[in-house]
């Protein structure tokens, strides 16, 4: 009986020995496997099924059969809802549209007990003729999901909007810090603006980067997002405000016209005091609008204004940003520490040690067993931690 406790003692060690290199909560893509939509253009090509699986048709533009189709052009609002195999905890969803692209006003991930949760919202708008890959990232909801609802307002954007594949990117184990509860997490958009100049006094003014984004996906020079006085200027500085105080993680910034001018990111707290949160070169990115998330933010007073600089001289023509949005925690948490897993195993190496030791004291099994279990011992320890 003895012998047989401390090999069953050894098993588990042993086990722990195999696992402790073994990567846990690692993210990992899931393409469709399930689909219904508001309508198809037709059974075959075109068909809903055809977003299924990896993409048909991606990176290639234009109007392909392997692509989904709703069953007309400007049919108003349209929806498709997919299915994955398996529920995650989703951090991404990447949508594949190759044709007429822009359509998509809302994004929707869809519990394991049939809640619907918003990550996502805005205007449809042209948004280029070019294919292209539509991510929306959660920092909303922290429950399993396995199905996405896409709707699209196919009046927005002329011509057939066509989506070829959907995918999911997500983890078994949550990311989220032990004790946040989806109730704990405020999404807020603008509802206050200033900024160091503006183009016009009614027109490209800070008050239109406020609410949720008016011209993003478009691309332009379009007179409802801000800008400063002039062109190519030199720095420049918008400030936003919102109405909760939140411990900070995430903020996502619209550009829409010559994005790339930003070079510090900056959260207010209440007290006034400015915490860097994000520094960097200015830099012309393509000419397309874009989210700029400053993710991982860790910030340990609640604050609810962030300041941004600009170096518009860095980034030719007229730098625009259509609406800011902050995402963060109603309650401070903290996060647990996390424990390498050579350092567990060394640890459970001197547990295991004591134990041998306690069991030839008390002869708690035969001096071979022992012997061999210290040998054993002798051979974990040299492994470099």
């Amino acid at each position: 009986m003895r012998r047989c406790w401390w090999t069953f003692t050894l098993i588990v060690v042993l086990a722990l020995l195999g696992t402790t290199g073994e990567a846990r909560g690692q993210s990992f893509t899931q393409w469709a496997i399930t689909v219904t939509a508001s309508s198809e253009y037709g059974g075959g090509d075109w068909a809903a099924k055809q977003m299924l699986g990896k993409p048909d048709f991606y990176p290639n533009y234009g109007d392909d059969g392997h692509a989904w189709a709703p069953i007309g052009q400007s049919a108003g609002l349209q929806w498709v809802e997919l299915g994955f195999e398996e529920a995650v905890y989703v951090e991404r969803v990447d949508i594949y549209e190759t044709f007429n692209p822009g359509s998509i006003v809302k994004v929707e991930l869809i519990d394991t007990t049939g809640r619907w949760h918003v990550i996502w919202e805005g205007t449809g708008g042209f948004a280029g003729d070019t294919a292209r890959v539509f991510s929306v990232k959660n920092a909303i909801v922290a429950v399993l999901c396995r199905k996405v609802r896409i709707t699209l307002d196919t009046d927005s954007v002329d011509g057939w909007n066509e989506i070829d594949a959907v995918s999911i990117t997500g983890s078994r184990t949550s990311p989220w810090p032990q004790g946040l509860r989806p109730s704990d997490t405020a999404v807020q958009w603008a509802s206050g603006a200033a900024a160091s100049s503006q183009y016009r006094p009614d027109r490209w003014t800070p008050e239109h980067m406020t609410g949720i984004p008016d011209v993003y996906p478009e691309y332009g020079d379009y007179d409802i997002a801000w800008t400063a006085a002039y062109a190519d200027s030199g720095e420049e500085w918008v400030e936003l405000f919102y109405d909760e105080a939140v411990y900070v993680q995430r903020i996502d910034v619209y550009e829409t016209y010559n994005p790339g001018a930003i070079v510090k990111v900056e959260v207010i707290d209440e007290t006034g005091r400015a915490h860097v949160v994000w520094e960097g070169r200015a830099q012309a990115a393509p000419q397309e609008a874009r989210i700029f998330s400053i993710d991982n933010i860790k910030i340990e007073v609640p604050a609810r204004r962030v300041r941004m600089v600009l170096r518009t001289d860095q980034v030719p023509g007229f730098n625009e940003i259509d609406a800011v949005c902050l995402i963060g925690s109603r309650d401070m948490v903290r996060q647990p520490r996390t424990v390498d897993p050579l350092e567990l195993l060394a640890s459970i190496i001197l547990r295991l040690g004591r134990a041998v030791e306690r069991g030839r004291e008390e002869n708690l099994a035969d001096p071979a067993f022992l012997q061999e279990l210290e040998q054993i011992l002798r051979d974990l320890s040299t492994i470099g931690f």
